[in-house]
């Protein structure tokens, strides 16, 4: 069934919908970049990215800073395309609009992913995309167990708005001040609310890879 809707999606997406995986964190408390973070020989940016390819995001923007050679040989290694944000460490804001900027001017919305949200499942994607489908000029939010996560789509114009606002703003609040354009869905993934931030969580989350 997932099969017959990415294959749709192939076919109605492509050069249309956009992916950025935000990868520029330089991970504190768990010691590196957690795009270079492995569980079962996969790294989380494999994971991140396979579910964006696989369902026709046209791009797939990884966006780096922190360790960027390392981001960059394996964004390369798996396909996708790099941008590096010299300005990471001012936080994720800034990252996300280095990766808007390098975006056609067709692309009629974007996928935002986080790398260290390694264990949304595949059919989250899908479904998040196909409700973009029926909702282009909707913000699109996926809802486990009442509470909202990770990844989220944003149509063309909170694009446009994200690239031209400050650079210490938050997302957050763009989406709080467009709440007559969000679009909630609920699914049964409770990776959306998942992050690896400590080599604890790391362990904890060894035993639940999809």
């Amino acid at each position: 069934m997932i099969a017959w809707a990415v294959y749709d999606l192939m076919n109605n997406l492509a050069d249309h919908i956009a992916g950025i995986i935000l990868a520029a964190g330089e991970g504190k408390r768990i010691g590196k970049n957690k795009a270079l973070l492995e569980i079962e020989g996969v790294s989380f940016l494999e994971k991140v990215f396979v579910p964006l390819k696989n369902t026709s995001c046209n791009p797939v923007i990884v966006v780096g800073g922190s360790e960027s050679d390392k981001v960059k040989a394996e964004a390369g290694r798996l396909g996708a395309d790099f941008v590096l944000n010299e300005k990471w460490p001012a936080g994720q804001f800034s990252s996300l609009k280095a990766g808007l900027r390098k975006l056609g001017q067709h692309t009629e919305g974007v996928i935002i992913a986080l790398v260290d949200h390694p264990l949304v499942n595949a059919k989250t994607y899908v479904m998040l995309l196909e409700e973009f489908l029926e909702h282009g000029d909707k913000i699109i939010l996926p809802i486990y167990a009442g509470r909202r996560g990770h990844p989220i789509i944003i149509p063309s114009d909170i694009i446009e708005e994200i690239k031209s606002a400050p650079d210490n703003s938050i997302l957050k609040d763009i989406i709080f001040n467009h709440a007559d354009k969000i679009y909630e869905i609920v699914v049964e993934d409770p990776g959306i609310l998942k992050d690896i931030d400590t080599n604890s969580d790391l362990e904890r989350m060894s035993g639940v890879w999809p």
